[in-house]
């Protein structure tokens, strides 16, 4: 499932992609993350981080990547728990009106048995990213 969120927020390209490229802030703003640690790496690709992450209730840890690194433009974090994927694309650009545009998707996909479920979570997922995104919205000056 594949859920696309867009805000605009007042602050800089360059200070929206600082904040948001350094994945330990996720906690910060996405209420569904309890905790994000850098494990290695300097942000750049091939930076790994461990997540914990709420789903329908339950922690569940993961492993984010990150896979593609553009400054000030792009970051894709590739997350990878026991029962699920989620690949995160968020881009970054100057809005018309000022500040920052920031655009996230996020390819959610749960494994084996659980897969049959997906079709029926869309509202879920969706959820989960609006309140991220909203989440971010308010943590970087913007107003939905």
């Amino acid at each position: 499932m594949v859920v696309t969120e867009v805000i605009e927020v007042p602050r800089s390209v360059e200070e929206s992609f600082a904040y948001v490229a350094d994945f330990t802030t996720v906690a910060e703003w996405d209420p569904g993350i309890h905790e994000s640690t850098r494990v290695s790496g300097e942000g750049d690709v091939g930076t790994i981080y461990a997540v914990q992450a709420e789903f329908r209730g339950k922690t569940m840890p993961f492993t984010y990547t990150v896979t593609a690194f553009a400054p000030n433009e792009r970051i894709v974090l590739d997350g990878v728990g026991e029962r699920a994927t989620s690949l995160d694309t968020i881009a970054f650009e100057a809005a018309v009106a000022g500040g920052t545009r920031i655009t996230y998707t996020a390819d959610f996909r749960l494994k084996g048995v659980l897969r049959v479920a997906e079709p029926f979570l869309g509202g879920t997922f969706r959820a989960l990213a609006g309140k991220a995104l909203a989440g971010l919205e308010a943590k970087l000056g913007g107003a939905r």
